[in-house]
């Protein structure tokens, strides 16, 4: 009976590490094998390629590039608390839209930001949850372009 107690109590301890959320977001990638909208946890080991990059993005907004080597990169860990499930997966949902034909709902009223103005992470997941996917995938593409640490 305590084998199976152990086992159920290594089973529910694995699923609760599983569950953790993310720390970062793809948002670009030089590696075809590494998609944008890819959930990394800190330290995690990503098999990018020698000469290869990818953009992160964290909850709280900051961008990391990773440059590949002959064993890959390694996500810097997060010092700070753990990442904004919710928010990540807003972002995961803008950088890697649904496919055409599915609709989650029209532009709630109003204009959309022009794009330029979307400078924060913040800013920019108000506009796509007020339905101006498109400025914001736009203020997005801008920000990871921007020169990461």
């Amino acid at each position: 009976m305590r084998k199976v107690i152990l086992g159920v109590s290594l089973a529910i301890a694995a699923g609760a590490g599983a569950a953790r959320a993310a720390d970062y977001v793809v948002v670009k990638s030089t590696d075809p094998a590494i998609k944008p909208g890819l959930a990394l946890n800190g330290g995690q080991r990503v098999a990018l390629g020698a000469g290869q990059t990818v953009t992160l993005i964290a909850a709280a907004g900051d961008l990391t590039t990773l440059r590949g080597g002959p064993s890959g990169a390694t996500t810097p860990a997060r010092t700070t608390a753990q990442a904004d499930a919710g928010k990540l997966d807003t972002l995961r949902a803008l950088i890697d839209p649904p496919p055409p034909g599915r609709t989650f709902g029209g532009r709630r009223g109003g204009v959309c930001p022009d794009p330029t103005a979307l400078k924060t992470l913040d800013d920019i997941l108000a506009a796509q949850s007020a339905g101006c996917a498109a400025a914001a995938r736009e203020a997005l593409d801008a920000l990871a372009t921007t020169t990461p640490n």
